[in-house]
């Protein structure tokens, strides 16, 4: 896997670096971007037992990569530059037809950035999308799981792996829509702790639960402003991938399909900050506005400053230059806090509120 998530980090570097040259060269896009990714996952691109490219098959057709496994094909790859529209149901058809014609479960297709693989003889056309994937938007980690299940070791056994999955997906689902077991379960073990460290620490259950959840809603939200920043850094955007929704493999998080209040700043000068999450839109818009200008405004958040000088050991916050922005707090008490600089500093940002369907 390390080396998967290696090579994944140099093809995103190239991308960067030669974005211009991969959005009409379909050729630098093949041999540079996929390639590469295909041979660290066991198909040896050089090697014709392995990989046949632009091969004729039985039918006349001439599919970009066929990956073969002890004489047999087991894959068909179709490869396009950037600027194509990788859900153009052209495209798509094209790919399922060479699959069908040829027998075989699954199609790939990709532009060296985005990845997506399907099932061809699903009859409804929204099942056929088994994973899709964003190797500049997505977690390196999830991507390169996602990846690693059509690796030569793996390609035997694709159907069993894709089904672990989709079950255990399944169950994770059903687990986290029950949210208060969840926060109950987390609460009971978490007052265990703290009560085998202090027994005689009153600590209500309002705010154990409190806590608690916001630690959840944590875990899906706040580690995404650094890789956010280190996107921005390296000159791309963070956006959501193109392709239709289908099965989710365990790797990719739930929360990423369920759905959650967002929220969207504007500014006088027409700036957007519009985020999927919603402590990167919360972050940002402090950042825009000045923290040094919310800071004398002295606003709280469960007896923490939303802005401070001084860490806290005890709540997530988040730094801007030498300062400390509370980031515990739930969707509609962060809207309430930007309301309410809004509000003070007469700023007159048009704050509103949207979901991801």
């Amino acid at each position: 896997m390390k080396e998967i998530e290696k090579q994944l980090k140099e093809t995103i570097r190239q991308i960067v670096e030669f974005r211009t040259d991969y959005i009409s060269n379909e050729q630098a896009v093949r041999t540079q971007l996929i390639e590469p990714i295909l041979n660290v996952l066991g198909w040896i691109t050089c090697n014709p037992k392995f990989v046949r490219p632009n091969a004729t098959d039985e039918n006349g057709k001439i599919p970009d990569y066929t990956l073969l496994k002890n004489g047999k094909t087991t894959l068909i790859v179709e490869a396009k530059n950037l600027s194509i529209d990788l859900q153009d149901k052209k495209i798509i058809d094209q790919l399922a037809n060479y699959c069908f014609k040829s027998g075989i479960d699954f199609g790939l297709l990709t532009n060296g950035v985005k990845w997506l693989l399907f099932k061809t003889f699903e009859k409804n056309p929204k099942d056929r999308i088994v994973w899709q994937v964003d190797i500049e938007t997505d977690k390196i980690e999830y991507v390169a799981r996602s990846l690693s299940s059509f690796a030569y070791s793996n390609i035997d056994t694709l159907d069993i792996l894709l089904k672990k999955s989709k079950l255990l997906n399944n169950g994770w689902k059903a687990l986290i829509e029950s949210t208060d077991s969840i926060v109950a379960i987390i609460s009971q073990k978490l007052l265990e702790k703290i009560k085998s460290t202090e027994p005689l620490f009153e600590i209500t259950p309002d705010d154990l639960k409190t806590f608690t959840k916001g630690k959840i809603e944590e875990l899906f939200e706040l580690t995404e402003i650094e890789e956010g920043e280190k996107a921005n850094e390296n000159g791309s955007t963070q956006t959501e991938t193109g392709f239709a929704e289908g099965e989710d493999v365990i790797f990719k998080r739930h929360q990423k399909n369920k759905i959650r209040e967002k929220i969207s700043v504007t500014f006088p000068d027409k700036t957007v900050i519009k985020n999927k999450k919603v402590v990167v839109t919360f972050v940002e818009t402090i950042k825009k506005i000045g923290p040094e200008k919310v800071l004398p405004l002295n606003l709280y958040r469960s007896g923490v400053a939303i802005v401070s000088e001084i860490k806290d050991d005890f709540y997530n916050q988040h730094k801007i230059g030498k300062y400390w922005i509370m980031v515990h707090a739930s969707t509609k008490e962060k809207i309430a806090v930007l309301n309410e600089i809004n509000e003070k500093l007469n700023l007159k940002l048009t704050i509103e509120s949207f979901t991801n369907e």
